[in-house]
């Protein structure tokens, strides 16, 4: 149904409720059945507290001293923001990194790191390096001086 068509329904229905007479407000009668509520509009500044007045603490917030102490509040929580974002933040030590051990140094990782930053002439540097840390290794060891080497005691 369309407003028009809901509008003309809801007139039809008031006037057969009406006895087919238009409606008319009557203030005089309205006036004298509800004396208080006529009373209460008039009275206006009298009404009590949720009628549209302010609470009566936010008069008490209103009061210079309160303003003060709010805008203190404010600057105090801005300050201490302040001076955790700008203060200087403790220096921890660097770790001591050991230079890397030969195993490390042919490790797929530091290879491919290696052939990246220098193609095959980095690669070769690489292996030369750990050979050298290394050195010559005989082609058979013994099970004690394999558990001695693993142990770090070579």
């Amino acid at each position: 149904m369309s407003e028009r068509k809901d509008e003309k329904w809801l007139d039809e229905q008031l006037q057969r409720v009406v006895d087919g007479a238009t409606p008319v407000f009557d203030a005089q009668a309205w006036k004298q059945k509800y004396t208080t509520e006529y009373e209460a509009l008039l009275a206006g500044g009298e009404q009590p507290v949720g009628w549209g007045l302010p609470h009566p603490t936010m008069r008490i917030l209103r009061g210079p001293f309160v303003k003060l102490a709010i805008a203190a509040a404010v600057l105090a929580t801005a300050g201490v923001l302040l001076v955790g974002r700008f203060a200087p933040t403790p220096v921890q030590p660097v770790p001591a990194t050991a230079p890397p051990s030969a195993a490390q140094m042919v490790s797929m990782i530091s290879l491919s790191a290696a052939f990246r930053q220098g193609g095959m002439e980095g690669l070769d540097k690489q292996c030369d390096r750990a050979l050298e840390k290394l050195g010559p290794r005989p082609n058979r060891m013994s099970m004690q001086e394999l558990l001695k080497d693993l142990n770090g005691k070579g």
